[in-house]
């Protein structure tokens, strides 16, 4: 059975000569459209011209691909989360599109000495502040609002602005605004200069706050040297025993040294603080003065007639000296107690009596009670006749 092709073929043999020129034109001109067709259809779906903005620099491109993705794909841009693109990557692109992206980039902030990392899409500095939303009024910046950022980032330093009490010296205290982060900058934008002797409060590295105190004290170190100083000597004090007491003699009399000697100064605030001796050079010992003191007792007084020495008053003391001593105030029984008031002589010296009560006057030794009995606060220290005071 012969084949359907051949079949065909016979067919449009047998067709007249004009029938076989029509049926061939025809589908030439059909095998034309089906190929225009074809390139219009590829040309459509290549030849998109899309408007990209990147970080506000824009350009036009032939775009392929149907998406924002596939765009930015065929343009070799990538892009992650801490990117703003829009319209959004899924979203259809056709031609004549705009397509923005802005890239993000890290933002290193330290304020005051303290880090924190933002990731901002902004190109300069004043809008990264403000996307964060942190203007930092009156503060200052390692670089100015109109700094720009590119895409890899940027390391701002910020100090903020701080009311601070400064006491420099001897004057008096100040209040100031200064953008600074420690002590030491904050004296520097004061036009005071710290060297190495000075002192600060609290100390100069120390990062300061609103509100703080900063005490500075000028402190100046200076070396002095002296010559021919003089040396002073002692006074050495010597018991004598050939010599009554009371008396005095000058065995050896002192004679000053001599040396060379360097000194440190130290002023604080302008006022002398310290002088220490850092080297000296000895040119002539001092020589100490000796001073004998006698010690020899005095040759005993004659005891007076007792009826000298009886009171003739009606105080508290005279009725206390009449119970210890029948009111003979130079009583001396030889028990160990003397005088009216009959005082041992531990307790009369610890008061400041001299010589020996029953040796001084009434009124002497009434004097030397008063003592006692205000440090004793009564007359406790005569317990049985202090009762009848």
């Amino acid at each position: 059975m012969p084949s359907s092709d051949n079949s065909k073929q016979s067919r449009l043999t047998s067709l007249p000569a004009w029938a076989r020129s029509r049926a061939a034109l025809v589908g030439v001109s059909t095998v034309a459209v089906l190929a225009v067709a074809g390139t219009t259809i590829g040309y459509a779906h290549m030849g998109k011209t899309v408007t990209l903005s990147l970080d506000g620099q824009t350009q036009q491109v032939t775009a392929s691909g149907d998406t924002v993705g596939d765009v930015l794909d065929a343009q070799g841009i990538h892009v992650d989360n801490h990117d703003m693109v829009a319209p959004a990557l899924g979203q259809q692109v056709d031609d004549g599109s705009e397509i923005s992206v802005r890239f993000g980039r890290p933002l290193k902030l330290e304020v005051d000495g303290k880090q924190h990392t933002y990731w901002v899409n902004a190109t300069t500095v004043g809008g990264a502040l403000n996307q964060i939303g942190r203007s930092f009024t009156g503060a200052d910046l390692s670089l100015s609002r109109g700094g720009s950022i590119d895409r890899g980032g940027l390391k701002l330093d910020v100090v903020t602005p701080k009311k601070l009490t400064v006491k420099v010296g001897d004057k008096k205290p100040v209040r100031r605004q200064l953008t600074a982060v420690t002590v030491a900058d904050a004296l520097k934008q004061m036009g005071v200069k710290v060297d190495k002797d000075d002192r600060t409060s609290p100390g100069k590295h120390h990062e300061v706050t609103d509100g703080d105190r900063i005490v500075f004290t000028d402190v100046r170190v200076v070396k002095k040297q002296v010559h021919g100083e003089s040396i002073g000597y002692d006074t050495i004090h010597r018991d004598d025993s050939s010599l009554a007491q009371g008396k005095t003699r000058v065995a050896r009399s002192g004679r000053a040294g001599l040396r060379n000697v360097t000194y440190q100064l130290v002023y604080r605030n302008g006022d002398l603080a310290t002088r220490k001796v850092v080297s000296q050079q000895v040119l002539r010992d001092p020589v100490d003065e000796v001073v004998e003191v006698g010690t020899k007792a005095p040759a005993p007084q004659p005891t007076p007639a007792p009826a000298a020495n009886y009171a003739s008053g009606g105080s508290a003391w005279d009725r206390i000296a009449a119970c210890e001593s029948g009111g003979n105030w130079a009583a001396n029984t030889g028990n160990g107690y003397y005088g009216g008031l009959q005082f041992n002589l531990s307790t009369w010296r610890a008061y400041g009596g001299v010589s020996r009560p029953d040796l001084t006057s009434r009124e002497y030794q009434i004097s030397i009670a008063e003592k006692v009995r205000a440090a004793s606060g009564g007359y406790g220290a005569w317990p049985v006749c202090g009762a009848r005071a």
